[in-house]
């Protein structure tokens, strides 16, 4: 497995808080969702990066109806390193985890942050596949109107507009990441049909 930090006080304390998502509703945002992260990682021979391996991990452990979960989730993490042992980054790539977990905002590369497309690539890979991709948006659609309150043509609504956001951030990375462009367009195609399966639930009357 390509993760390092399995096992520490502090992996054990973010699992903990992660699996009451899970609690809580989120059928998606779990530590499924983390593993299955690690395992893309390991698939594709990602080069090991703990401040990587800790934004992977941390990156969700805030996801509730409250904004700006990502930040709070970077805070998350600051706070519980000097509380639990298990991380030994100096500040600089202390500070870049933040930063990691950050890009899974708008999930637009940024080169100069080392990692940044190996995150947003391992946080979108899912998509890539369009049997992932369906799964995924029933899973995604039964957590938001758990969490959101909201009905299933409320969240139609807003995953069309999201995806549609996400869909131009997507292709914007193809021209900064041009290895990766190859991914990206199959990203593409992922974001297509769940925003087909929204307009379709939207569309019944």
């Amino acid at each position: 497995m390509w993760s390092r930090i399995k096992n520490t006080e502090l992996e054990l304390e973010a699992y903990i808080l992660t699996n009451e998502n899970a609690i809580n509703g989120c059928e998606y945002h779990n530590n499924n969702h983390i593993e299955d992260m690690y395992k893309y990682l390991h698939d594709t021979d990602e080069p090991y990066d703990e401040a990587l391996d800790w934004a992977v991990l941390f990156h969700d452990i805030v996801y509730d109806a409250e904004p700006e979960k990502e930040a709070r989730s970077g805070r998350t993490f600051v706070k519980m390193i000097e509380k639990f042992r298990g991380c030994n980054l100096r500040l600089s790539d202390q500070a870049r985890v933040h930063s990691l977990i950050m890009r899974t905002v708008d999930h637009k590369v940024l080169l100069k942050i080392k990692g940044s497309s190996a995150i947003i690539r391992a946080d979108l890979h899912a998509l890539a596949n369009k049997a992932e991709a369906v799964r995924n948006f029933a899973k995604i659609m039964n957590e938001s109107m758990s969490l959101y309150d909201c009905n299933i043509e409320e969240f139609a609504e807003s995953n069309i507009q999201f995806m549609t956001g996400l869909r131009e951030r997507v292709a914007s990375n193809i021209l900064v990441d041009k290895e990766h462009e190859m991914f990206y367009n199959e990203v593409l195609v992922g974001i297509d049909i769940t925003i087909q399966l929204a307009k379709a639930i939207k569309d019944v009357k």
